[in-house]
């Protein structure tokens, strides 16, 4: 179990559900990346046959999730996107170590597994804001589901590839990077991992 440093406050949901279109449309392109982040690792680790086979599952999980986004942000009038800028997990990907291993897929992994932490939260937080919208609070229902799978799936595999201690070190220290990466006015575009 991962425990977040930061908790999203409900102003997040408030906003976030007041503007669904750009919501969904950019959590569209979140489940998109989640999708390549994760085949990114099975190509770059195929050595390990449960690191290919959990994440090539998840993989086509996010897919799936993507399709069911995009297809709730067109009925939204949202325009798709499939690429912009994510400062959340830049931040975390620039704290993560290259070139050694198993530093390297320790912290790939743990990036991993807290951007689907962060994700859970926030889907919770934001359902009971769209009372308005039921079949959006039933998806969001669903994906906070997966995404509470999905956590653990990514730290246990970072537990194998390096080690329970060095894990629990190293997440001890990426926590407060995410932490960070969420500090600042949500006065900018409404995200799934817009600070707030």
């Amino acid at each position: 179990m991962i425990a977040l440093l930061s908790r999203t406050p409900s102003s997040w949901g408030e906003r976030a559900a007041a503007r669904l279109p750009e919501l969904v449309a950019d959590h569209a392109v979140c489940e998109l990346q989640a999708a390549v982040f994760a085949l990114a690792l099975v190509g770059r680790y195929p050595g390990d046959p449960a690191l290919v086979d959990r994440l090539s599952a998840l993989a086509a999980e996010e897919i799936r999730h993507f399709r069911k986004a995009t297809k709730e942000a067109r009925r939204l009038g949202a325009k798709p996107h499939t690429r912009r800028s994510n400062p959340y997990v830049g931040a975390l990907r620039a704290a993560c170590r290259s070139g050694r291993e198993p530093e390297q897929g320790l912290d790939l992994l743990l990036a991993g597994a807290l951007v689907e932490v962060r994700s859970h939260e926030r889907f919770l937080v934001l359902v009971p804001h769209l009372s308005a919208e039921p079949r959006l609070a039933r998806l969001y229902a669903e994906l906070a589901e997966a995404e509470e799978r999905h956590g653990p799936i990514y730290l246990d595999l970072a537990e194998r590839h390096a080690g329970k201690e060095a894990a629990a070190a190293r997440l001890a220290e990426l926590l407060v990077v995410e932490a960070k990466a969420l500090e600042g006015p949500d006065t900018g575009p409404v995200a799934v991992h817009s600070p707030g």
